[in-house]
């Protein structure tokens, strides 16, 4: 694969981007009421940096401020959005970079239409509250955080996820604010994750600008073709992404479907798909590799269908065919691709379809290396793959083709494997997905069930 030679080869602005962040991430970790004459530079640096674009006076004004102690959470959120927008400009470098040398054409800009909607004044509320507890946070600073400054937010935390509005903020927030309380305070600054807390502080900081309002979407009918799953969890919430070839109006097109559940540590292992009952037709044509015929499914303007609960059968696909045909390094057939909305560009939202075989596979520092020799290599993003996915390490080892997604992090591609070949047998993620919904009296004993039917109780008494 002649491409995994010059894939991990960063030119030197995007390394000047990072090092960008990673500069003011240290103040983030250092916080803001303690800046220091090194970090107060650095501010000055992203200044320079947005001279002369619409966000200059804006940043301006909130360097200004907080140089001189002036702490308002709107000068925050101006922050947020000038990191978040170079993060969004290395995600379109990269993808640029990745398309070129696969021999794919770019992504054509999309326009976004928005319905205009008054936010309800019990929701300016709860965002302004998120406004005010990010910045405490971004003010002690990562090094020195304690619980006493995260516990208070919690009776907050509780109404955005009691919201059904607010669903997105909720699922970030609750896994943000866990895995502070899990990891302060911290006993050692060199170790505290600040790529990825900054990260996640920042996205909160975006959410409370305004609400997630889906673009406006088109009614699709067509045949729907999954070729690989990405299942994704933490303690309180389980997510799968299902990437699929959609047919209609004459054109093939790259599609996106995304479910999520909350969840509590108790269900794990195979019991997670019982939380997406409404998924069942779609796992089943996966399971079978059968066309799923869709009608009138909402298709957003980015790729992602909005899956409405019900699809019919159709006639058998050969996946790995498929995937070869449309995905493979210069496979030259036209397809129309998902794109990503431009709030959410970021380098970790990188997701390049990838059919690669005729590799070897070789062991190194407990990662898995793909090598074609003087072809190139490319490691497997481990970091990717679920706990609970049946396509684990293991079974990549042994596999000769595999169909995935290519992947950017800690400054270096890799290959997120979501179906594989193994001596003609297909592993996939998801696998055993639709056998346990279908499973007669599949709730029963389970802790899904045991919790419904107390949920169910504690509202009858209600």
């Amino acid at each position: 694969m002649a491409f995994t030679s010059a894939l991990n080869q960063l030119s030197e602005s995007n390394q000047v981007a990072f090092e960008l962040i990673a500069d003011l991430d240290e103040c983030f970790i250092t916080g803001f009421a303690n800046l220091d004459h090194q970090h107060l530079q650095t501010l000055k640096a992203w200044e320079r940096i947005f001279d002369g674009t619409p966000l200059a006076q804006s940043l301006a004004d909130a360097i200004a401020a907080i140089t001189a102690n002036e702490f308002v959470d709107q000068h925050f959120a101006v922050l947020a959005t000038v990191r978040a927008s170079i993060q969004g400009s290395l995600f379109d470098t990269l993808q640029s970079q990745v398309k070129n040398l696969l021999g794919r054409t770019p992504i054509a800009e999309v326009e976004f239409a928005y319905e205009t909607k008054e936010v309800p004044s019990n929701i300016k509320v709860l965002l302004a509250s998120v406004r005010h507890w990010l910045m405490e946070i971004a003010l002690v600073g990562y090094a020195r955080l304690d619980t006493a400054t995260l516990v208070p937010f919690l009776g907050t935390l509780e109404q955005i996820q009691a919201e059904p509005l607010l669903v997105r903020q909720a699922a970030l927030l609750t896994g943000y604010f866990n895995e502070l309380m899990r990891n302060i305070p911290a006993v050692d600054s060199q170790v505290i994750p600040a790529y990825r807390w900054v990260d996640l502080w920042i996205q909160a900081m975006l959410g409370t600008v305004r609400l997630p309002i889906l673009p406006k979407s088109q009614q699709i009918t067509g045949n729907l073709e999954i070729l690989g799953l990405d299942l994704r969890q933490h303690a309180n919430l389980v997510s799968f992404t299902a990437y699929g070839l959609l047919n209609a109006n004459n054109q093939t097109q790259l599609v996106r479907v995304t479910q999520s559940a909350y969840k509590v540590d108790a269900i794990n292992n195979e019991q997670i798909w019982l939380l997406f009952p409404k998924a069942a037709d779609l796992l089943d044509a996966f399971a079978q590799n059968r066309v799923l015929i869709l009608k009138d499914i909402p298709l957003l303007p980015t790729g992602d269908l909005l899956w409405q609960g019900q699809g019919e059968l159709g006639q058998d696909y050969n996946l790995m065919e498929r995937a070869s045909k449309f995905f493979g390094e210069n496979a030259g057939d036209s397809l129309t691709y998902c794109t990503v909305a431009p709030s959410d560009r970021h380098p970790i939202q990188l997701a390049e379809p990838i059919f690669i075989s005729n590799y070897k596979v070789v062991k190194k520092d407990e990662n898995l290396i793909l090598t074609w020799g003087d072809g190139g290599e490319i490691s497997i993003a481990s970091d990717r793959i679920s706990a609970l996915a049946e396509l684990d390490l293991e079974t990549i080892a042994k596999s000769n083709q595999i169909f995935g997604l290519l992947r950017f992090n800690a400054g270096k591609w890799a290959i997120h494997p979501l179906t594989a070949t193994i001596k003609g047998k297909l592993i996939y993620t998801g696998q055993t997905a639709a056998q346990v919904i279908s499973r007669k009296d599949s709730l029963k004993g389970s802790v899904v069930g045991i919790l419904q039917e107390r949920s169910s109780r504690l509202l009858r008494k209600g």
